[in-house]
């Protein structure tokens, strides 16, 4: 009972600070739609009515490919039920969305010696849960279902939403800040129309353009390692057995396939572990958590 309480209280913390992590990306994007104002037209207001609708616009064409482009960009492919492991990734699928109150994830295989996993989809009902062909021959069912727990948790939680937002607006920051940056390179926006009263206004303004992509950056990355350890919580709770995800842990951790990992580091992000970069230790770049830290947290439940 005390270690249902332990990860009820660690769920609410890590959702409180999701919601203040989603507010400062909220303000970064505001103080580059200032900066664009202020830089272009030297008017808050007509960024406000020129620049948002433009992002906004942006958000939610990146919004609609999302779910095509993440498959496409880790080369997945749905599952064949001819194949013997695939059929039973399809029948794991099943049952942990049937424990977790959900629709059926459709699921899709990569092709990689890895052993690895993600979620994606805008919603439950629409959502899909792929792993790699590597994780399908070297787990044991029990580590694979903790696997599957943990994405089954990730599409619960509205991670998979989340995720597809965050990355809109980091893009979306990061294209308005570079188009801003190089019009103050080649000295084309505003010249000519600042005074020395404003000019701290316009110090700022060249401030965001130059730290809001760093920080958006940084804010996805925490975002997405909070939410790794609310998964790896809620998908222990999920499947009764927080075991088998810490074993499947320790086999990731092991691993060493041959060859490079397949698919885009673009959504290096939305897999179980980094299948780009393992490292041990916590960095402010680090796409996961360590996986000891997430190992050692499984075990204490």
């Amino acid at each position: 009972m005390g270690k249902r309480i332990l990860v009820e209280d660690q769920i609410r913390k890590n959702k409180r600070l999701t919601v203040l992590i989603c507010t400062f990306m909220a303000l970064l994007f505001c103080g580059v739609i200032f900066a664009f104002g202020y830089i272009f037209f030297d008017n808050f207001l007509i960024a406000l009515v020129f620049g948002i609708p433009i992002a906004l616009v942006y958000i939610l064409v990146t919004y609609s490919f999302s779910v095509q482009t993440v498959l496409s960009a880790a080369k997945a492919r749905p599952a064949n039920p001819r194949v013997r492991e695939e059929k039973l990734l399809m029948y794991k699928v099943e049952e942990v969305a049937i424990a977790a109150g959900l629709p059926t994830p459709k699921v899709y295989v990569q092709d990689s010696d890895n052993i690895n996993a993600f979620a994606t989809g805008k919603k439950p009902e629409k959502s899909i849960i792929c792993a790699t062909t590597g994780a399908l021959r070297k787990l044991k069912p029990d580590e694979l279902e903790g696997v599957i727990g943990h994405e089954m948790s990730h599409i619960k939680n509205y991670d998979i939403l989340i995720a597809t937002v965050t990355i809109a607006v980091v893009g979306t920051i990061a294209l308005i800040s570079e188009i801003l940056f190089y019009s103050l390179f080649w000295g084309g926006a505003g010249r000519g129309r600042r005074n020395e009263g404003n000019a701290i206004l316009l110090v700022i303004a060249i401030l965001f353009v130059i730290l809001a992509p760093i920080f958006s950056r940084l804010t996805y990355l925490m975002i997405s390692r909070r939410r790794e350890y609310l998964a790896d919580s809620n998908g222990a709770y999920l499947t009764r057995n927080p075991e088998g995800l810490a074993k499947a842990l320790e086999k990731i951790k092991s691993d060493n396939p041959q060859g490079k990992p397949k698919g885009s580091k673009t959504v290096a992000p939305l897999y179980i572990a980094n299948p780009f970069k393992r490292s041990l230790r916590d960095s402010i770049w680090s796409t996961h958590p360590p996986i000891d830290e997430r190992i050692r947290r499984l075990r204490s439940m």
